[in-house]
C-alpha cells in the first residue's frame, strides 16, 4: 500500500486561502472605487438575473429538472429520486435561482442523512454566495447537522477550515482558541480513521505553523514550536497510513528548529530515540491493520464479511475508540442497515458505557432506522433509564412525549411496529405512576400491594389507552394486533383497576374478532373461577367448543372442561359434556372418512387417466412407426445420406441458447406459512393477478388437512418474479414465506407430485404435532451435500422452544451470531401457537456455545435449547448394532444391510372417559 490516500489532500490549499486573505490588503484601495460602479450595475444584473432565469427553465436542461421534480412529488420518500433531482439542479443553479437547490437540499436532509459528497458540494455553493453575518450562521449550522447524520474526516476538514476563513482578517487569524476547541473535537470524534485522518492532522499543522510565522516574541515562538512538537508527537503515536512520510517530514522541521536554535544537547537526542520509537510501534501496529484496508478497498468498502473481520480483530487487539472508529465507517456505506446499527449500539452500551454517547449515537441511528418499532422503543427505554444531566421529571417526561411524538411521524414499517412504540410509551407512564405512589404512601414496598393508585391516575391511563384504540384503529384495519392490544387492556382492568364488568366486556369484544384462540378463553374462564362464577364458567366451555376447532394442536379446551365437572359438577353435568364430545368426535371422524374417500376417488380417477394417456401415447408411437417404415421403404440411399447431412447440421447457436436460458429460469415458487383454513380457490385469488398459472398444489396431510404449504408453476419466470411481492405479506395473523423452489428441473413438464413432503414422527421433543415438524425437500437429490440432518445422526442440531410469538428465521440468526454461534448451517422455525425451531450447526464448538444460551432471555422470553433428539423410529448407521434387542421386540429384524420393518399401526390418542359414562355404539 501507498504511503498516501488514494484521494490526496492538498497542503496547497490551505496556503492559498491564507493568501487570498492576504491579497485583500491591496484590493482594499480598491474597494472603493469600485462600489460606485456596482451600485450602478446593481439594477441591469438584476435584468439579467431574470432574463438567465427565464431562458433556463425554457431550456432543454429545465425540461429535463422539472420532470425530475414531478417525479419527485410522486414519491418524495425515495432516497435516489432525491438524490437525482439535486444532482440534475445542482449543474444548471446560479445564484438567480440558487433558492430553490438550497429548499430541495433541506427537504431533504430532514427525510434522509445525506450522502457526505452532497454535504460537501452543499458547503461549497453556501460559502460561494455567502454575503452576511446570517449567512455564516447558517453554514455553521449546517455543519453541525453533517455531524449528526454521520462522523466523517472530510466533512471535519472542510469545517475546521471555514473556522478559520471568518476568523481571518487581512492575514491575520482571531479567536486562535475557538479553532483549536473545533480542531481538538474533530481529532477526538475521528482521529483514529487510519486512512483519512492525516487530512485533518495536516490541517491541525498549517494552522498551527501559520500563527508561528505572526509571532514576533521570542518567547510565544517558543510556545508555539512547543504546540507544533506536541501534534507531530501525537501524530506519530497514532497507526495511519503516510507515516513514513509524516516521521521524515517531522526530522526535517526538528533539524530546521536545531539550526535556528543551534543548541543541540542530550536531551534533544533522547526526545528524537523517544519518537522514533512510538513512530516504529505505530507503523506495527498500522502493518496489521493493511491486509484489511486492502481486502476492503478492493470491494469498494462494500463487503459487510470483509468489515465484519476488521472490526473483531480490532476488538481483541485494539482499543475500543478504535472499533467505534470502524463502525463509524462503515456506517458510511451501509448507513440504512439494522443489524450494523444494532451490533455498534451494543459495543457502545457494553465497552464505552457513556449513556451521553449512547443517546447521541442512538438518535442518529433513528434517522436511518427510522422505520423500525423496535428501535424506537430500545431509545424510549434508554430516555426513561438516563437522568438527563440531573434534569428533573418533568424535563424526562417532555423528552419522552417529544420522541414518541416523533416515532409516530417517522415512517414505521407495520402496524406491529406502532404497536411495540405504543407499548413501551404506556409502560413508561404506568411505571411512573408507580414510582410517584410509592414514593406517596412512604415507601410501602416493592410489592403490589405497596403503592395506592390514584382515580386520576386510573384515568390517565385508561384515556392513554383509548388514544391507542383509536390511532391503531386507522392503522390496523384489519385488527392483526387487536386481540393481544385489548387483552394487555383487560388484564389491566381486572388486576390494577379491579374494573370486572369492563374487563368482561373487552374480553367479549375480543372474541367476537377472533373466537378461535384457546388462549383467549383460557384466560376469561380462569378469571370467572376466581370470581366463583362456576355456571358462567359452563357458559363459556360450550361456547369455546363450538368455536375451536376439534383437532386444533394448541387446544386443550375439552381436557379442561372434563377436569372442570370432576372438580365442580355432578353426574349429570358430566355426562352432557361426555354425550356433546361423543358428538363433535363423531362428527369429526365422518367428515375425515368422507374426504379421505374423496381422496381415494380422485386418485383412482387420476391414475385411469394416466393410463389411458400412456395408451394414447402407445397408438401414437406405433402409427408413427408404420408411417416412417413405409417412407423408408420407398427411400433411396442418396436420400438417406441428404438426411443424414441434414442433421449433422448445428442449430443456429442463438435461438437455442435463448430457449435454454428461458428454459433454465425459475417459475416455480413455493409459499410457507399459510393458515390451515386456506384452500387452493384462496390461493388462486391472491396468485392469479400476477400472471397466468400452469398448476397449483397445497400440500395436505394423510387426514386431508392443509399442512400450510403450497407450490406454485407459473408459465413464465416474470409471472413468478412479480408474485414474490407476497413474501412477508401477512395474512390471517401469519407471515407467508414465498420463494423460488428448490427443484426447478420440471419448469416444463411439471409435476407437482414430484415434491417431496416429508413428515417427521412427533418426538419428545414439542408438544406440537407432526404437521408442525412437517419439511419440505421440494424434489431435491437425497444425496446432496446440503441435506439437512432430520435424524440428527451427526449430533449437531439442537432443538429450541419456549420461542416469542414474533420470531423469525433473522432475528434467531442474529441472536446466536451475536451470543458467538457463528458457523450455522441451517435455521428452521415452525411458527405456531408455541414457536419453536431446529438449527443445524457446523462443528462440536459451535455446538457447545449454542448449548450454553439454554434458559437465557430472547425477545423477553427464557428459551430452552437441547440437543435433537431423532424419532425412536429413526435408524442410522451409526446405532444399528445397539439397536437389534429394540427392534426385535417392535417385530423388526436386521439381516446385515437388508431391513425389513414391518408396519405398526398408529393408535389416535383419546380421552380417557370411564366406561360407564360413554355412550355405547
Amino acid at each position: 500500500m501507498s504511503n498516501t490516500n488514494d484521494e490526496e489532500y492538498d497542503d496547497e490549499e490551505m496556503k492559498a486561502v491564507l493568501k487570498s486573505d492576504s491579497s485583500s490588503d491591496d484590493d482594499d484601495s480598491d474597494n472603493g472605487d469600485k462600489e460606485n460602479s456596482m451600485d450602478s450595475s446593481s439594477d441591469s444584473e438584476s435584468e439579467d438575473n431574470m432574463e438567465s432565469k427565464t431562458d433556463y427553465e425554457n431550456s432543454s436542461e429545465g425540461l429535463e429538472v422539472g420532470l425530475l421534480e414531478i417525479k419527485l412529488r410522486e414519491d418524495p420518500y425515495s432516497f435516489e429520486k432525491n438524490v437525482t433531482y439535486i444532482n440534475a439542479l445542482s449543474k444548471f443553479t446560479k445564484q438567480s435561482n440558487y433558492q430553490t437547490l438550497r429548499e430541495a437540499r433541506e427537504k431533504f436532509q430532514s427525510i434522509h442523512p445525506l450522502p457526505q459528497e452532497i454535504w460537501l458540494t452543499w458547503f461549497s455553493d453556501e460559502q460561494k454566495y455567502m454575503k452576511t453575518d446570517k449567512d455564516k450562521q447558517y453554514i455553521l449550522s449546517l455543519y453541525e447537522k453533517a455531524l449528526n447524520d454521520f462522523i466523517s474526516v472530510k466533512i471535519n476538514v472542510s469545517y475546521c477550515k471555514f473556522i478559520i476563513k471568518i476568523n481571518t482578517t487581512l492575514g491575520l487569524i482571531s479567536n486562535v482558541k475557538e479553532i483549536r476547541e473545533q480542531f481538538s473535537r474533530s481529532l477526538e470524534q475521528c482521529g483514529e480513521d487510519i486512512m483519512e485522518s492525516p487530512l485533518l492532522w495536516t490541517e491541525y499543522r498549517m494552522f498551527e505553523q501559520m500563527l508561528l510565522s505572526q509571532i514576533k516574541e521570542e518567547k510565544e515562538k517558543q510556545n508555539q514550536i512547543k504546540i507544533i512538537r506536541d501534534l507531530y508527537h501525537r501524530q506519530l503515536s497514532q497507526p495511519m497510513v503516510g507515516l513514513d512520510s509524516i516521521y521524515d517530514d517531522y526530522q526535517q522541521w526538528e533539524d530546521s528548529q536545531s539550526t535556528i536554535n543551534d543548541n543541540g544537547n542530550n536531551k534533544e537526542e533522547k526526545e528524537k530515540e523517544f519518537v522514533r520509537l512510538i513512530y516504529e510501534k505505530s507503523l506495527k501496529q498500522f502493518k496489521e491493520r493493511e491486509p484489511f484496508e486492502v481486502s476492503l478497498k478492493e470491494k469498494k468498502y462494500l463487503d459487510q464479511r470483509k468489515w465484519k473481520e476488521y472490526i473483531d480483530f480490532e476488538k481483541q487487539h485494539g482499543k475500543p475508540i478504535r472499533v467505534v472508529t470502524l463502525f463509524e465507517r462503515q456506517l458510511k456505506y451501509f448507513s440504512n442497515h439494522y443489524s450494523i446499527w444494532s451490533f455498534y449500539l451494543t459495543y457502545l452500551e457494553r465497552f464505552i458505557k457513556s449513556k451521553d454517547v449512547l443517546l447521541k449515537v442512538f438518535s442518529r441511528s433513528l434517522r436511518s432506522i427510522y422505520y423500525s418499532g423496535e428501535h424506537w422503543s430500545k431509545y424510549l427505554l434508554l430516555l426513561e433509564e438516563s437522568d438527563h444531566h440531573g434534569e428533573n421529571e418533568i424535563y424526562k417526561k417532555e423528552k419522552i412525549e417529544q420522541e414518541f411524538q416523533r416515532s409516530l411521524v417517522s415512517g414505521l414499517k407495520s402496524e406491529y411496529d406502532y404497536q411495540l412504540v405504543y407499548n413501551t410509551y404506556i409502560d413508561y407512564h404506568w411505571r411512573s405512576i408507580i414510582k410517584s405512589s410509592r414514593s406517596g404512601v412512604g415507601g410501602g414496598g416493592d410489592d403490589d400491594n405497596g403503592f395506592n393508585i390514584s382515580e386520576m391516575d386510573k384515568q390517565l391511563m385508561k384515556s392513554l389507552f383509548e388514544t391507542m384504540n383509536n390511532q391503531m384503529a386507522t392503522i390496523d384495519v384489519n385488527n392483526y394486533t387487536a386481540v393481544d392490544r385489548y387483552m394487555y387492556i383487560a388484564q389491566f382492568e381486572w388486576r390494577q383497576f379491579n374494573d370486572l364488568p369492563r374487563y368482561r366486556e373487552i374480553v367479549d369484544y375480543v372474541l367476537s374478532i377472533d373466537p378461535s384462540q384457546y388462549w383467549i378463553w383460557s384466560q376469561y374462564i380462569s378469571f370467572e373461577m376466581e370470581q366463583k362464577q362456576f355456571q358462567s364458567v359452563r357458559e363459556l366451555f360450550k361456547k369455546a367448543s363450538s368455536h375451536i376447532r376439534f383437532d386444533d394442536p394448541s387446544s386443550r379446551i375439552w381436557q379442561d372442561w372434563f377436569t372442570f365437572e370432576r372438580g365442580y359438577g355432578d353426574m349429570a353435568q358430566y355426562r352432557l359434556v361426555s354425550d356433546r364430545y361423543s358428538i363433535v368426535q363423531n362428527k369429526y371422524n365422518q367428515d375425515q372418512e368422507r374426504y379421505l374417500q374423496q381422496q381415494l376417488k380422485q386418485q383412482i380417477k387420476n391414475k385411469r387417466k394416466e393410463k389411458d394417456d400412456d395408451n394414447n401415447k402407445d397408438d401414437k408411437r406405433k402409427s408413427k412407426k408404420q408411417k416412417s417404415g413405409e417412407n423408408n421403404e420407398t427411400n433411396t440411399n442418396e436420400n438417406h445420406k441428404e438426411v443424414d447431412d441434414e442433421f449433422k447440421k448445428p442449430l443456429p447457436p442463438s435461438s437455442t441458447s435463448k430457449k435454454q436460458k428461458e428454459k433454465d429460469l425459475p417459475k416455480k415458487l413455493i409459499i410457507l406459512n399459510l393458515p390451515f383454513d386456506t384452500v387452493e380457490a384462496d390461493l388462486h385469488k391472491i396468485f392469479d393477478k400476477y400472471g397466468d398459472i400452469k398448476s397449483l398444489k397445497l400440500v395436505l396431510d394423510k387426514n386431508g388437512k392443509s399442512k400450510g404449504i403450497c407450490f406454485i408453476l407459473y408459465k413464465s419466470h416474470e409471472f413468478a418474479n412479480k408474485a414474490l411481492e407476497m413474501d412477508q405479506q401477512i395474512i390471517k395473523n401469519r407471515t407467508l414465506c414465498v420463494q423460488y423452489s428448490k427443484d426447478q428441473q420440471n419448469n416444463n413438464e411439471y409435476d407437482v407430485e414430484s415434491d417431496q413432503i416429508s413428515t417427521p414422527t412427533k418426538t419428545s421433543e414439542t408438544p406440537e404435532t407432526s404437521a408442525a415438524t412437517t419439511t419440505i425437500t421440494d424434489g431435491t437429490n437425497s444425496s446432496s451435500t446440503n441435506e439437512i440432518d432430520f435424524d440428527n445422526h451427526i449430533g449437531l442440531t439442537v432443538f429450541i422452544n419456549n420461542l416469542s410469538p414474533g420470531i423469525n428465521k433473522e432475528k434467531l440468526e442474529q441472536f446466536l451470531q451475536h451470543n458467538g454461534v457463528t458457523g450455522i448451517k441451517d435455521v428452521r422455525v415452525v411458527l405456531k401457537a408455541r414457536p419453536f425451531a431446529y438449527v443445524d450447526l457446523v462443528d462440536k464448538e459451535n455446538l457447545k456455545k449454542a448449548l450454553s444460551l439454554d434458559k437465557k432471555y430472547f425477545m423477553s422470553k427464557s428459551i430452552n435449547v437441547n440437543l435433537s433428539k431423532p424419532p425412536s423410529s429413526s435408524i442410522s448407521p451409526a446405532n444399528n448394532n445397539n439397536n437389534n434387542n429394540n427392534n426385535n421386540n417392535n417385530n423388526t429384524t436386521l439381516n446385515g444391510n437388508d431391513t425389513e420393518v414391518k408396519e405398526i399401526s398408529i393408535r389416535k390418542p383419546t380421552l380417557l372417559i370411564p366406561r360407564g359414562i360413554k355412550n355405547k355404539k
